[in-house]
């Protein structure tokens, strides 16, 4: 998980979802990630809390220039990669 810097509604938290592949292909320029509501936990199909973070929001898939994320804030714990993963593919038709 990575912050933004600041814009005009403040910094974004982001979970960053492109592949390992992918990110070596366009790390320079972008990852795939999703928007990350830190205000609360909430549990649901399209979202995956995240302890002391927040609550990424799985249907809110964003492309992010690499060089607006700024600070490394924490890491989906491992046994989520695969539902997260799972569920991301789902949204995008696989």
């Amino acid at each position: 998980m990575w912050v933004s810097r600041d814009e005009a509604i403040g910094p974004i938290h982001y979970l960053i979802v492109s592949s390992d592949a992918y990110n070596a292909a366009f790390a320079d320029r972008r990852v795939i990630a999703v928007e990350i509501d830190t205000r609360a936990l909430y549990h649901g199909i399209y979202r995956e809390p995240v302890n002391d973070v927040g609550t990424a929001l799985l249907d809110r898939l964003v492309w992010v220039t690499r060089d607006s994320l700024t600070t490394h804030v924490g890491d989906l714990h491992p046994t989520r990669h695969a539902p997260v993963t799972a569920q991301i593919r789902e949204l995008i038709g696989n």
